[in-house]
Order: C-alpha cells, then structure tokens, then sequence
C-alpha cells in the first residue's frame, strides 16, 4: 500500500493509510488504529491483522468474501484476539 498520493483522514490521522483502505474500516477501527500510531505503524498492523485472519480463515478468503468486507472483519478480530498487546480507545 503506498501512502504517497493519500490525502489524509480527519486532520492527519491515519495518514500513512491508503485512502481506498481507510474508506473500507469503520470509524471506530480508524480511531484504534490511529492510537497505535506511537509504538507501530498502522499499515503494518494491517498487514498483520489480514495475514492472520487468511490463516484463520481460508474458505472465506478463497471464497465469495470481497476484500472489502476481509479487511474489516480481520482487523475486528485482530483487535479482539491482541487487545491486551495494544492500547484501547478511551
């Protein structure tokens, strides 16, 4: 993903993340991933949250599941299993 020609999301936050992507997470995922910004960059969370969750879930990803809906269920699951690795919202 490259962040060159992204416009940034909501005054600078998220900026390293594609426009395109950001378009596809909710507000809230956008707000979590923007918190973690100080110990790791959110693309690389990303990254991470989709890689495992093609692992975990091989029939959906090979299947009729668009990358749309995969992007925000993996990093909604990603959240959930890692919540005590990373810092919560409020």
């Amino acid at each position: 993903m490259s962040d060159k020609n992204a416009e940034p999301y909501d005054n600078e936050k998220t900026n390293e993340i594609d426009r395109w992507v950001q378009s596809q997470l909710s507000p809230d995922q956008l707000d979590w991933l923007d918190n973690q910004r100080e110990f790791a960059d959110p693309t690389e969370i990303l990254k991470f949250a989709l890689a495992e969750w093609v692992i975990r879930h091989p029939e959906d990803w090979f299947g009729d599941l668009n990358v749309e809906i995969a992007m925000r269920s993996a990093l909604e699951e990603f959240i959930i299993r890692h919540k005590e690795e990373f810092i919560s919202l409020g």
